[in-house]
């Protein structure tokens, strides 16, 4: 006799219906686990807090040299405003402070979401590979896109509390802070490589301005006076871009490079000024002038590394926008003539600029010729147009500049 084995049969699959709306539903809280509450996204960003749970801090990879202290934090972040019900954020960081401010305790609770915790002369660096599947994912990824960069994991927050207590904001790709010599603002000229970066130095960080920077991190959104700095490499040319973000002024500049990728020649068109505000923080554009001057053999020359075009002009651009100037022309000559673009550009004008080292091809140009013009941008009339200047690349120059009481009748008079 043979007895078959009852075998039950597996449940039914659910209906199509139902389990897209299962998966719909997952998706859903997966989305709002990467979000802020709309009450915290709708929130004035002034009375929003990025509040350090000090339980939740784990300091690893602490080392210590003669001035500074490194470490990395992990942790978390309860982000609320008046109201509303908090936000975790899972949170990593590498932080570099002086030695003075590096007790345990003070080191826990250094945040680089809240200024008001950061001590002076501190840098931190936030990298967006780690805050994905969080609340911040989603700001970070808009300033991924503001940098041209394809993925969140290429995105560098990085922060640097002067010793004036202004905290420079900057964003940009990893590489660009990791190996600025290998295609970024400190490479040789003709090695270059596109890059995009965000400045933003901010005056009172831990009062007035820190709103501003809260926005930044609920949503992407830059502050107004944020400089959007930007390279795209063509050839044995260069276009460098520099917009502030919030009035869309910009300044434009073409380097030409010679043979042996050497800047030759600056065509620029100058809208607005940047300024030099946060120069001693910009480590990227320090560590530029550093090798230029060793690759030139400049100790105990007399040269300066010199500038094409000024830094409060157009920002970072490294090596492609310098060369060994004699040091009195440089701070006593060339500085008036840019101070007088200064003068214009406060004045509301534009000033179109060409300038040629010569010879061409010299590693040291002996001459430096420079033709500008400026131009009211509301009438398009040209307001002074002086003859080419050349100088020498030594002592013993001069320039007259035109002296600023004078501005407003020359305008008005290129305009009648």
């Amino acid at each position: 006799m043979t007895v078959e084995g009852y075998r039950p049969l597996p449940p039914p699959m659910p209906p199509v219906p139902p389990l897209l709306d299962s998966l719909r539903s997952l998706f859903a809280q997966n989305q709002a686990q990467s979000q802020f509450p709309p009450t915290v996204q709708q929130a004035d960003p002034a009375d929003v807090s990025f509040d350090l749970d000090a339980a939740s801090v784990r300091i690893t990879n602490e080392r210590s040299d003669q001035y500074n202290t490194d470490y990395s934090v992990s942790g978390e972040v309860q982000v609320s405003a008046q109201g509303t019900t908090a936000a975790t954020v899972p949170v990593r960081y590498e932080v570099t402070t002086r030695n003075e401010n590096a007790t345990a305790a003070q080191m826990r609770e250094i945040n680089p979401f809240d200024p008001a915790s950061i001590p002076d002369r501190t840098r931190i660096e936030v990298y967006g590979r780690d805050y994905a599947g969080t609340p911040l994912e989603a700001s970070l990824r808009t300033l991924a896109n503001a940098n041209d960069l394809a993925s969140i994991d290429d995105l560098r927050l990085s922060l640097e509390m002067t010793e004036d207590g202004e905290l420079r904001v900057m964003t940009a790709s990893n590489q660009l802070f990791d190996a600025p010599r290998e295609g970024g603002p400190s490479s040789y000229p003709d090695e270059r490589e596109d890059f995009t970066r965000h400045t933003t130095l901010l005056d009172d960080p831990r009062g007035a301005d820190r709103a501003a920077y809260t926005r930044m991190l609920l949503d992407g959104t830059v502050p107004e006076n944020t400089v959007r700095l930007s390279e795209d490499v063509q050839g044995k040319e260069i276009v460098g871009e520099v917009v502030e973000t919030g009035s869309g002024e910009t300044n434009t500049v073409t380097w030409t490079l010679d043979s042996s990728g050497r800047p030759t020649a600056a065509e620029a068109t100058l809208t607005w000024e940047p300024g030099s505000g946060g120069r001693d923080s910009d480590r990227i554009e320090g560590d530029a002038q550093t090798r230029f001057r060793s690759d030139n053999n400049m100790r105990g020359s007399g040269d300066d590394v010199g500038h094409l075009l000024a830094y409060r002009f157009v920002n970072g651009h490294g090596s492609v926008n310098m060369f060994p100037q004699e040091s009195n022309f440089n701070q006593r000559v060339y500085t008036q003539m840019e101070q007088e673009w200064s003068d214009w550009l406060d004045a509301g004008m534009d000033v179109q600029i060409d300038v040629n080292l010569v010879p061409n091809d010299a590693k040291r140009p002996d001459r430096v010729q420079v033709d500008y013009d400026v131009i009211d941008p509301e009438t398009g009339n040209v307001v002074y147009d002086p003859s080419r200047i050349v100088f020498d690349n030594a002592a013993g120059q001069r320039f007259d500049r035109i002296a600023e009481e004078r501005i407003d009748d020359m305008i008005e008079a290129a305009n009648a």
